[in-house]
C-alpha cells in the first residue's frame, strides 16, 4: 500500500463526508421544524449517516495493513490496543464511529419505547453528536500527520481541507452546545440564579477552533477558514429551505407555520470571520484577556435568540454577573485547551505508544456504551411553527372538535406530561379548559386536576399532568362553553416507572461523553517504544 496516498485519499473523503453530514445535519433540523419527525432514513439522515460505513471500512482497513506491515518487521508508529496498531486519529475515528452507531440504533429504540423526541439534545443524541465531534478532531490530526510526511508538497489542497474539516467541527460544537443550553430559554435558573449558560459555550466553542487551528496547521488556514463559515453561512439562507423543499416526497407535507426560520444559520456567530483576522492580525493566541473579550463580545452581538433581550429579561446587574463569570471560566478554559491539543498532537511523534486498557476499563466502557438511555425528554411548543407531538387524540367538547396533544407518549408514571389542547379553526366559543386524571381504585376513583393557561389570542391550552401511578386511567377534557361546563373523556394506559431513573439515563451518557475525548488524551501520555 501506498501509506501516504491512501492517508491523502481518506482525507478526501472525511472532508467531503463530513461537509455533506453537517450539511445534512443543518436540513435535518430544518426538516424537524418544516415537515417534522419522520421515519429513521430521511433524506437528511441519509446525508448524515450515509458515509458512516465507508468511513468505518476505511479506518480497519488502515488499522489492518498497519498491523501486518509492523508485524513483519517494517518501522512504524502510532498507538497499539490489543495487538493492533493505528495512528491515534485513526483509532479515535473508529472510537467516534462506534458511538454514532450505538447512539443511531439507541435513538431507534428510544423513539420505538418512549415517544418522538422534540429537543435536539437527548441522551441518545450526545452519543451521536460527541461521537461526530471526536471523528471531525481526529480527521484533522489525521490530516495534519499527512501534513507532517508531505514535506515536497507532493499532495494539493491540505489546507482548503483543513478549513473545511474545521469548520464542520466549528458547526458541530456550535450546534450541539447552542441546542444544548436551550438558547430559548434565554437563563437558566441555578439556586435562585438566572445563569446564561450560552455567554461561556459559545465563547468556549469558538475559541478551542482557533486555537487548534493556529497550533496544528498556520494563519493561511485560518483565514480560508473564516472566510469558508462566511460565505456557506449566507449560503444556508437560501440552500436549506430549497434542499428541504427538493427533499420532500409525495408522503410529506409542511407542517402548519412553516416554512420556518432558517435555525442552522444561527449556530455560528456571523462575527466569526472577523474574529478569525483579528486572532491572526493581533496574534490573540498569546494574548488569552483579549481573546476571551472578543469571542465574547462576537456571541453577545451576534445572537439571533434572546441575548439582546438578556438586560429586559433578567435585570441588568445578573447580566454583567454572568458576563464577568463567563470572562474568568473563560480565561481559566484558555491553557486547558491549549494542553489538550498540544497532547493529543504528541501522538503524531515517532514511536509505538502502548496503550493496554485494563479489561475491567473496557468493560465499563462498553457498558457505557451499550446501556442505553429510558427517560428524559424536555418538550417544547412554539407559537406559529405548528405542533411537534408524539400523539395526537381527537375529542369532541359539546361538539368543538379538539385535539389532544401528548408530548411524551405513552405517558409514564411518576411523571409529568405536558399536554396541549387545541381547538380546531381557532375555536372562539370556549372560555376556559382543564383537565382531571381520574384513578380507579377499591374506594371508587380519586380524581387530580389540573388547570390549564391559555395561549394569548388563540385556542391553545397548556399545562403538565402529572401521572402518579401506573395502569389504566382516564383523562377527562373539561371546558366551560357559553358558560357551561361540558366533558369528554380519553381512556389512557399509563406505563410504569422506568428500569432507570432519569438521574442516572444522563449520567451513564454524559460519562461516555467524557471517556470518546479522555481515552485519547490518556493514551497519549502513554511511554513510547
Amino acid at each position: 500500500m501506498n501509506r501516504p496516498r491512501f492517508v491523502y485519499f481518506f482525507c478526501i473523503f472525511l472532508t467531503l463526508y463530513h461537509l455533506i453530514a453537517r450539511v445534512g445535519l443543518a436540513t435535518d433540523l430544518q426538516w424537524h421544524l418544516d415537515v417534522g419527525r419522520d421515519r429513521m432514513l430521511t433524506p437528511p439522515h441519509v446525508m448524515i449517516l450515509g458515509g458512516f460505513p465507508i468511513c468505518v471500512v476505511l479506518s480497519l482497513y488502515y488499522l489492518v495493513v498497519n498491523t501486518r506491515d509492523e508485524q513483519s518487521g517494517k518501522q512504524m508508529s502510532g498507538v497499539r490496543i490489543l495487538g493492533f496498531i493505528a495512528p491515534g486519529s485513526v483509532w479515535m475515528i473508529l472510537l467516534g464511529m462506534l458511538s454514532i452507531g450505538v447512539g443511531g440504533i439507541y435513538d431507534d429504540y428510544w423513539h420505538a419505547q418512549f415517544g418522538i423526541d422534540t429537543t435536539v439534545i437527548t441522551p441518545p443524541h450526545m452519543l451521536t453528536l460527541f461521537g461526530g465531534i471526536l471523528a471531525e478532531f481526529a480527521s484533522l490530526l489525521l490530516l495534519r500527520d499527512l501534513m507532517n510526511h508531505d514535506a515536497q508538497n507532493e499532495f494539493k489542497g491540505k489546507k482548503a481541507m483543513a478549513a473545511i474539516m474545521l469548520w464542520a467541527l466549528l458547526f458541530h460544537g456550535c450546534f450541539t452546545f447552542l441546542n444544548f443550553v436551550d438558547p430559548r430559554a434565554g437563563a437558566v435558573p441555578v439556586f435562585g440564579f438566572d445563569v446564561m449558560l450560552h455567554l461561556f459555550f459559545g465563547p468556549l466553542v469558538v475559541m478551542a477552533i482557533l486555537m487548534i487551528a493556529k497550533q496544528w496547521f498556520d494563519a493561511q488556514v485560518i483565514y480560508m477558514l473564516g472566510g469558508f463559515t462566511f460565505v456557506i453561512q449566507t449560503a444556508m439562507f437560501i440552500l436549506i429551505p430549497m434542499a428541504v423543499d427538493a427533499l420532500m416526497g409525495p408522503s410529506h407535507a409542511y407542517r402548519p407555520g412553516a416554512p420556518s426560520a432558517v435555525w442552522a444559520a444561527h449556530c455560528i456567530t456571523y462575527l466569526f470571520v472577523v474574529v478569525a483576522v483579528l486572532f491572526v492580525k493581533f496574534d490573540l493566541s498569546e494574548r488569552p484577556n483579549a481573546l476571551v473579550g472578543i469571542a465574547l463580545a462576537s456571541d453577545v452581538v451576534f445572537s439571533p435568540f434572546l441575548p439582546v433581550n438578556y438586560p429586559a429579561q433578567v435585570g441588568l446587574l445578573t447580566t454583567v454577573v454572568n458576563v464577568a463569570v463567563a470572562f474568568l471560566l473563560l480565561r481559566l478554559c484558555i491553557p486547558l485547551i491549549q494542553h489538550y491539543i498540544g497532547r493529543i498532537l504528541s501522538t503524531l511523534e515517532d514511536g509505538i505508544i502502548e496503550f493496554k486498557p485494563r479489561t475491567k476499563s473496557l468493560t465499563v466502557l462498553l457498558a457505557l456504551a451499550l446501556i442505553g438511555p429510558v427517560s428524559a425528554h424536555d418538550y417544547h411548543f412554539e407559537e406559529g411553527s405548528g405542533f411537534d407531538a408524539p400523539m395526537r387524540i381527537h375529542a369532541e367538547v359539546d361538539g368543538v372538535e379538539v385535539w389532544v396533544e401528548f408530548m411524551l407518549w405513552p405517558p409514564k408514571a411518576p411523571q409529568s406530561c405536558q399536554i396541549l389542547l387545541v381547538a380546531e379553526d381557532n375555536e372562539s366559543r370556549i372560555d376556559s379548559m382543564w383537565a382531571e386524571i381520574v384513578f380507579p381504585n377499591e374506594d371508587g376513583e380519586v380524581r387530580m386536576i389540573q388547570s390549564y393557561k391559555q395561549y394569548p389570542d388563540q385556542s391553545i391550552w397548556f399545562g403538565e399532568n402529572y401521572f402518579t401511578f401506573g395502569g389504566n386511567q382516564t383523562l377527562e377534557i373539561k371546558a366551560m362553553i357559553d358558560g357551561e361546563e361540558f366533558t369528554d373523556a380519553i381512556p389512557l394506559e399509563v406505563e410504569a416507572p422506568s428500569i432507570m431513573p432519569v438521574w442516572l439515563a444522563w449520567t451513564l451518557s454524559s460519562t461516555w461523553v467524557f471517556m470518546l475525548f479522555a481515552v485519547p488524551y490518556a493514551a497519549a501520555g502513554k511511554r513510547r517504544s
